[in-house]
């Protein structure tokens, strides 16, 4: 945030402070967060399934898709590090293997917000994962869906992350 422009805190929070420009408000991060897009890819190397979370939003009362997402601690070595944590507390799986991590860039889910996302995506194809039923309700679950039902969520982020990653595989099937 520019020094020079006045703004006044409003609210401070662990994660973020909310200040005020202009008769504007902002959210103003003060650490660093990461977004996981796990994937498969099928048989004939098209994008399968994407690795969401099913998270229950109590404005509207109803479940919808999001992305696995999380802060950076101090402990983490680097965001990929923090992507792979984050993974791993969601799902209970751990990617080591660097080959099997892309990442896709820094997404601004709005101008309201001075700090962006890294997008992080890893290939689950030959992996293992325990998907619970059902979560009770208000409860996120972690859910491996088809890639053509990412369409459907409201989340701005996920359909982002998802359109990065889907350009990639069409960049790559023409070449």
């Amino acid at each position: 945030m520019d020094p020079k422009l006045e703004h006044k805190t409003v609210l401070q929070g662990h994660y973020e402070d909310v200040v005020e420009i202009k008769g504007h408000y902002f959210l103003v991060s003060k650490k660093n967060r990461v977004v996981v897009l796990p994937y498969t890819i099928s048989s004939d190397g098209l994008l399968d399934k994407v690795g969401v979370v099913k998270d229950y939003n109590h404005i509207f009362e109803e479940y919808d898709y999001t992305l696995v997402n999380g802060y950076v601690t101090t402990d983490d070595g680097t965001n990929l590090v923090a992507a792979n944590r984050v993974l791993y507390e969601t799902t209970r799986l751990n990617v080591a293997q660097a080959d099997d991590w892309m990442y896709l860039g820094n997404l601004y889910n709005t101008l309201t917000s001075d700090s962006g996302v890294d997008l992080y995506c890893v290939n689950v194809s030959d992996k293992k994962i325990s998907e619970p039923e059902e979560p009770e309700k208000g409860r996120a679950s972690f859910k491996m869906v088809d890639s053509s039902n990412i369409i459907t969520s409201d989340d701005t982020l996920l359909l982002s992350a998802y359109l990065r990653l889907f350009n990639f595989f069409y960049v790559k099937s023409l070449s």
